[in-house]
């Protein structure tokens, strides 16, 4: 067996010294490149995907026309509208183009420098073009990944003067979505391969050799060695400039960029750096220094520092201390003879954290460890029903929460239920329910990734929760695993919902909680399962459930809910009798578990060929290994102690305890054979 590990991939080149030149800055504090490379490649559009901030670069007042197209993915139907803003903000021009179509915004740009340009094409693709300004297009600028799905062109890379590193980093997007990334340096040779055949991401550090610097580089993405070529994203950091381009000659590298992180949560992220990158040294743009400050609501100042010289081009400057709790803005000025070069800003949230989520990822509900067996989707007439088959919490809408009570469940109050999150109706229901002692988590919106949900929106949501209910935790679904790192911070709990059954392998959901756990890592992780068919999909067999629990047990998940139990023409004990019937008989196993799995793993593993996943949590003097296969072959298996108990001695024979038989334990590993989906539990004293 092995553990998880985090694959990088590294790119040994030559070093070079920085370049100690002056820059000479356009407005808006751009410059450009001096070298625009050798590549040969097939120009071409991407298919992009989700709302983005995209710049437009004037580079001389007269006509601009940008061209949007809307290209369908799936049965989504929304148009792509695109909004042109002045740098003064003032809006220039507008467009929307219907599904199959294209539409024109053209306005006569009085002003040189930087124009933003906002799209939005719903969850529908999308294609952009410009005639009379550079176009940009963000791989990491403003924290916006570069986002395509299903058909890629060639991006151009700006590495900038002095460039020493930096880094690129691909994502598929789960569920078998998967891609292949070439890097092409300025000569057209190709310097690093990334691939997401197999996990959810690949990266890749690269020096920057001799001579690469100040030049484009190349990368052109395509289908992955298996899976299918849907949504990818890929970002860029280090000394590269965070925008790309689809055509060489519009590619320009800011000055500076800055960032931060939103939320800051008591015990969970005390203290908010703000991350500045330098494109060049800051001796290199004159006499420029930066000033970066914090404020709160009321204006009077919380935080200052101003730094005029840098030894890196990477800054994080912060507080010293964590700031009241409250609402603040943050600014960066880039400033040279006392003139505003450039202006980053943006918000901090510093919330209290929840009474009853402890510090290891215990749920509590009225101060009691808590493990949710869960159920999407229940009417109010099906309370008992469900509660019988084992399950303990339901999703709820706010008024059903007192017949769930009624009838002995907890409930998710599902806050967004005809409410918009935020609004006084959504913030009504948590007035009127706080004292409700069924209420286990408030849930402030289901998959705001998927519709990419302003995070502002949402951290102002989780404050409003954390400051009216200091007891309660705050839950939201995620379905896009990109988007964990933005969306995650705004919650308490991240329930991540994996439906392969279908679609891709049952191990999609280890893929998944995994890389959770590498970017999430201060995230209590909750699990959604698939207990309905995709359309012209079979139904899931009972195998599949019970293996799918497992896994998701075995990587990390400290609450279980499925998907769904009623939606239109889908009754769940009509529909999957079978599966019902075995949904109750896991969830008597879990009641039999819940001693442990109210604690968080002590150690996971994987076997080298992927077949066995194992892991192992303790309740008092017993330990209890949990080993999956979720594959559709027989194999044999070797779950080693050490790896998933590590410093744990325990007796020399395990009991598999839904199976009445004992195992021995040789060579402080637990050996077996293991059918096509199977699961083992074993129970073994620990001495």
């Amino acid at each position: 067996m092995r553990s998880k590990t985090w694959s990088v991939v590294t790119v040994a080149l030559l070093l070079v010294t920085s370049c100690c030149a002056e820059i000479d800055l356009l407005p808006g504090a751009f410059f450009a490149p001096g070298n625009f490379g050798s590549h040969e490649l097939e120009p071409g559009q991407t298919r992009l995907r989700w709302g983005r901030e995209f710049l437009l670069y004037v580079t001389e007042p007269g006509a601009v026309t940008i061209t949007i197209g809307c290209e369908r993915v799936g049965r989504y139907e929304g148009e792509a509208k695109l909004t042109v803003l002045g740098p003064d903000g003032a809006e220039l021009a507008t467009a929307a183009a219907a599904v199959g179509g294209t539409a024109e915004a053209t306005f006569q740009a009085t002003q040189v420098g930087p124009h933003h340009l906002q799209v939005d094409a719903g969850r529908n693709g999308f294609t952009l073009a410009a005639e009379g300004a550079k176009l940009l297009m963000p791989a990491g600028a403003g924290g916006q990944p570069f986002h395509g799905v299903s058909r890629a062109a060639p991006a151009y890379l700006f590495v900038p003067p002095g460039a020493k590193q930096f880094g690129i980093v691909l994502s598929g997007q789960g569920t078998g979505e998967t891609a292949k990334a070439h890097l092409l340096a300025p000569d057209g040779a190709e310097v690093a391969l990334l691939n997401t055949t197999g996990k959810m991401t690949d990266s890749a550090t690269v020096e920057v050799p001799a001579g690469a610097d100040d030049s484009i580089w190349a990368l052109t993405i395509e289908q992955g060695d298996d899976g299918m070529f849907e949504d990818f994203e890929f970002t860029v950091s280090g000394d590269v400039s965070p925008y790309v381009a689809e055509k060489p000659e519009d590619l320009l590298c800011p000055a500076m960029s800055a960032s931060s992180g939103r939320v800051s949560r008591e015990r969970r992220d005390p203290i908010l750096p703000v991350e500045i990158t330098l494109y060049a040294d800051l001796a290199q743009f004159g006499d420029a220094s930066l000033q970066v400050a914090a404020h709160a609501e009321d204006g009077l100042e919380a935080w200052s520092e101003t730094l005029t010289e840098s030894a890196t081009r990477t800054l994080t400057p912060a507080p010293q201390e964590r700031l009241a709790d409250g609402k603040y803005g943050w600014t960066v000025r880039m400033l040279q003879g006392g003139e505003e070069l450039k202006r980053f800003e943006g918000m901090w949230w510093y919330i209290p954290a929840p009474e009853y989520i402890t510090d290891d990822g215990t749920t509590l509900v009225n101060g009691e460890p808590f493990f949710a067996r869960g159920l999407y989707h229940v009417d109010p007439e099906d309370y008992e029903l469900v509660r019988e088959a084992g399950f303990n919490v339901v999703q709820c809408h706010a008024d059903n929460v007192e017949a769930a009570e009624t009838a002995g469940l907890k409930t998710g109050v599902a806050l967004y239920w005809g409410s918009r999150p935020g609004s006084e109706a959504w913030r009504a229901k948590v007035d009127r329910l706080v004292d409700n002692d069924s209420v286990f988590a408030w849930w402030i919106q289901d998959e705001p990734d998927g519709g990419r949900m302003s995070t502002d929106l949402l951290a102002d949501c989780y404050m409003y929760i954390r400051e009216h209910d200091p007891n309660r935790p705050a839950y939201t679904c995620l379905c896009v695993p990109g988007t964990y790192e933005s969306y995650a911070p705004q919650t308490d709990i991240v329930s991540m919902d994996v439906y392969p059954i279908g679609r891709s392998p049952l191990t999609s959901i280890s893929d998944t909680l995994e890389h959770a756990q590498d970017v999430i890592p201060g995230q209590v992780h909750y699990f959604i399962g698939q207990v309905w068919p995709w359309p012209n999909s079979p139904n899931v067999a009972p195998a599949q459930h019970r293996c799918m629990t497992y896994v998701a047990l075995a990587h990390g998940a400290r609450g279980l809910f499925w998907y769904s139990f009623r939606d239109p023409n889908w009754f769940l004990p009509d529909g999957n009798p079978e599966l019902w019937a075995e949904m109750k008989r896991v969830n008597d196993e879990l009641t039999v578990l819940e001693p442990a799995l109210l604690g968080a793993n002590l150690g996971e593993a994987t076997s080298e060929d992927g077949a066995i996943h194992a892991s192992a949590r303790r309740a008092g003097d017993e330990l209890f290994v949990i080993a999956v296969n979720p594959t559709e072959e027989t194999v044999s298996g070797r779950v080693l102690l050490s790896e998933v108990a590590p410093e744990l001695t325990c007796s020399a024979t395990a009991t598999a305890i839904f199976e009445d038989r004992e195992v021995a334990v040789a060579d402080g590993a637990i050996s077996d054979d293991f059918e096509p989906l199977a699961v083992h539990v074993y129970r073994l004293t620990v001495q």
